[in-house]
């Protein structure tokens, strides 16, 4: 079969690759349309490391050709989305409700193939049908709406409140894009002034020259979402939250951050983390919302290429400036 197969760091080409092993549990699609995460981008670049040829790719839309033995929900040609973390669902973690966790999780297109080719599998258990009301494009958007619909759940911000974004890349954008629908006031901050401007569009204030503390404590704000993944923003998300305001994060900084415990705990400032989406409710609760109108996560794509231009899709996404970069499979 034909696949975009990550030969080495800056070097992605179209090729034939090996048919994917299948289990008895494995459901067969043909992908559609499938978007570059920012995982994908850190493969390419070299920061991390797979082994190579590898296929990439794990926010999907597709066309069932086999459900396999188990997937009997599903049909040959019905239209799915993959929710790409397989955690083992027998530890401690996973029996707790926290698969998001679990070290034994398997994901698509990180530690096992993924969705850049012209068949791609994919358990059963995680391969979700759509209804006719959700479009291709809003259907490959699904699996990030979901990452940032659970850190806005996670927060418990209310309709009425008001929040800070900090880093409007594509999960800062569709957590905005989450909150506004649910009533939530959004102040986004981003140095990129395109994404500042799509956050504006979608109804978040822009941030401008003042000192974001001031802002914060002027406006009231009550969570601050860190999703730039950056120790720069994270230092800012802690030493300028307002007293009693609790900070999310969502984006996965590498290096050490300094902060000043004491003041965290005499003010009242909670930290919490938000690792992707648990099983299986996070997933269902984003196609609902989508399916019933409420949300509409394509309005974060900025580029659709083809398969055979993907080299140039890796580089557009890669240079920070882009939202929501789509391929076009099959």
């Amino acid at each position: 079969m034909k696949a975009a197969l990550l030969l080495e760091p800056g070097r992605i080409e179209i090729a034939d690759a090996a048919e994917p092993i299948l289990s008895e549990d494995d459901v067969v699609i043909q992908p559609q349309f499938a978007g570059i995460c920012g995982t994908d981008l850190s493969f390419y670049s070299g920061h991390r490391q797979v082994p190579y040829p590898f296929v990439l790719g794990h926010e999907v839309v597709g066309r069932v050709l086999s459900p396999g033995q188990a997937g009997t929900k599903l049909k040959p040609g019905q239209r799915v989305i993959v929710e790409p973390n397989y955690p083992c669902g027998a530890c401690a973690w996973c029996r707790a409700g926290r698969g998001a966790i679990c070290p034994r999780k398997r994901s698509m297109g990180v530690n096992v193939p993924g969705c850049f080719s012209e068949r791609a599998v994919a358990p059963a258990d995680f391969v979700w049908p759509l209804p006719d009301s959700i479009s291709d494009r809003d259907a490959a958007t699904i699996e990030p709406l979901a990452v940032s619909l659970h850190g806005l759940l996670v927060s418990g911000v209310r309709a009425g409140e008001t929040v800070a974004v900090l880093g409007c890349g594509v999960v800062g954008l569709l957590l905005i894009h989450a909150a506004l629908a649910e009533g939530v006031r959004v102040i986004a901050h981003d140095r990129v002034a395109e994404k500042l401007e799509m956050a504006r569009r979608m109804g978040a204030i822009p941030s401008g020259s003042e000192d974001a503390g001031q802002v914060w404590q002027k406006e009231n704000v009550t969570a601050v979402f860190e999703c730039a993944g950056v120790s720069a923003t994270l230092e800012l998300a802690l030493s300028a939250a307002p007293r009693g305001a609790q900070v999310i994060l969502l984006g996965l900084a590498s290096t050490p951050v300094s902060f000043v415990p004491m003041r965290l705990v005499r003010e009242g400032i909670n930290i919490r983390t938000s690792m992707i989406y648990d099983h299986p409710a996070d997933f269902a609760n984003a196609i609902d919302r989508v399916a019933k109108g409420t949300l509409h996560p394509a309005r974060v794509v900025t580029h659709t290429y083809p398969l055979e231009s993907i080299r140039e899709a890796f580089e557009t996404a890669g240079t920070g400036e882009a939202g929501k970069v789509h391929i076009k499979l099959f």
